[in-house]
Order: structure tokens, then sequence, then C-alpha cells
């Protein structure tokens, strides 16, 4: 008799953890999180997703990031803020060599080509994604001013010794001499309503992968019978490898603060697939 009460909690105790094993996510490890450990005593940097690829002959998915730190900023004359030919020595420019990433992250990720797919502001991290610039430079009166067109349409320039963040973003030219320039009404969207919330796309999904101004990267130069190719086949290996529990820290962040802390969260993605 002792022997089956002995059993019984035996089978019992094994049934609890595998239970518990099953509900635990297992995480596909991506380059950002690696980014967020080494600038871990960084409060404010962006990173962007500045090309992806996928190579046939090795069956493997790539990712290129551009990341964006904020140093100690000097004290500037109105004159050296507008000499454009000085470049700022307070952003730190890093573009990272091609880094190979789960399908799972190329799924999630597949419509942010030119976004800011990560960023920290004052030491808070945002894993949301929002058109490059927009998060941390953008409405900053460190780097630029909002100006006001011929129409009466406000919008947001560079200072000129920040001019070449108008080469590092993927936004709407408007030719002003500062390079590239936000519309006000696309900032004030953003940072009322999805600013830390949800990623953001512009007020007519003009962000994003999709996007005409991202014509200069590897990715744009695919013929689209090959994005569409890699679209199919991500989704069926990013299906598999979720059906054995893998997610990604970023697509499990957004289940675990409405369910169960264990439950694996299934991954929705956005629409309109890889783009041109």
């Amino acid at each position: 008799m002792r022997f089956f009460k002995y059993l019984l909690l035996l089978v019992t105790v094994v049934t609890i953890s595998s239970c518990s094993s099953e509900r635990k996510p297992k995480f596909v490890k991506s380059p950002l999180d690696n980014i967020i450990t080494k600038y871990i005593d960084k409060d404010n940097y962006s990173v962007i997703l500045s090309d992806m690829d996928y190579k046939e002959d090795t069956d493997k998915y790539f990712h290129k990031y551009r990341i964006l730190i904020e140093e100690k900023q000097p004290k500037l004359t109105t004159e050296q803020l507008n000499d454009s030919l000085t470049r700022p020595t307070d952003v730190t420019i890093i573009n990272t060599d091609w880094k190979e990433v789960s399908p799972i992250i190329f799924e999630e990720y597949q419509n942010d080509l030119g976004m800011t797919v990560l960023s920290k502001k004052n030491g808070k991290l945002d894993k949301n994604s929002s058109p490059a610039g927009v998060n941390n430079y953008v409405g900053n009166p460190r780097y630029g001013e909002w100006r006001t067109d011929s129409s009466g349409s406000s919008f947001w320039a560079f200072y000129g010794r920040y001019r070449l963040f108008s080469d590092l973003f993927f936004a709407p030219s408007y030719g002003y001499g500062y390079g590239y320039g936000y519309p006000r009404s696309h900032w004030n969207d953003y940072n009322r309503n999805y600013r830390n919330k949800k990623s953001y796309y512009g007020k007519s999904n003009e962000y994003g992968t999709k996007s005409k101004h991202n014509r200069n990267t590897s990715w744009a130069s695919k013929p689209q019978s090959f994005k569409s190719k890699v679209q199919s086949k991500v989704s069926k290996s990013s299906s598999e490898l979720k059906s054995r529990g893998y997610t990604s820290r970023k697509s499990y962040s957004k289940t675990s603060r409405s369910q169960s802390r264990y439950k694996s969260s299934s991954f929705r993605s956005r629409s309109g697939g890889f783009g041109k």
C-alpha cells in the first residue's frame, strides 16, 4: 500500500513538472537582446533596422542595424548649430555587420525595414517600432526645430549640424535644405497615441518596409518574386518553431501583461506582407 502511495506521488510530481515546463516559453535570442545588454549603461539610444536579407544557399535570415547613441551634450552657439559642414560629436553612430536571426525574429520585423525597432529614452526601453528618428530626435530641441511652410503646414527640420540625420533616417523629404522633415501631425499622433504603447506606421502606413525611402537597401533590390518566396518560407519555419514552444521576448512581452505569466504568446503578423 505504501509503495502505491509513493508511486502515485511520483507520477503527480512528474506530471506537474512536465506541465510547468510546457507552459514556459523558450525564448529565441535576437541581436537586439545583445544590444540591450551591451549598452546597458547608456540612457538614450535608437536602433534602426537598416537592412535585411535571406541567403538561399545556407537557408539563413539576416538583419543589419544602425545604432545611434546619445553622448554628453556640448554647449553650442546658434552659429555652430547651423554649421552643416561640422559633424556632431554628441551622437555615436554604429553600423553593424550582418547578424543572423531566427525565422521568428525575421517574420516579426518583416514590415519594419528602415524603422526604429528598439529605443531607450531616459533609461526606459521601448520595443515598439516607429519611423526612424521619431522617438528620440524629432521634437527634441537639441537637434532641430518645428518650422512652417508656405501652406501653413508644420514640419520638423534638423539643425545644419545634424544634417547627416537626413541620410540616416528613412523619412519623407520636403527639400527645405535641412534634409528630411516629419509632418508635425504625424509626430503628434505618434507622441500622443503610440509612444511606449504600440508600433506606429504612419497615418496611412507610409513608413516601414514598403516605403520608397528604403530603395538603397539590399532588400529593396530583390525582385518581388524573391520576397514573396521568402515570406512564405519564413512563415512556415516560424510556425514550426512556435509549435515547439519557441517565441521572442518582444512578442511574449506583448501578451504577458494580459495573459498568464507562462503562456507562450502567439504571433500576430502585421498586415501588408514584405512589400517592395
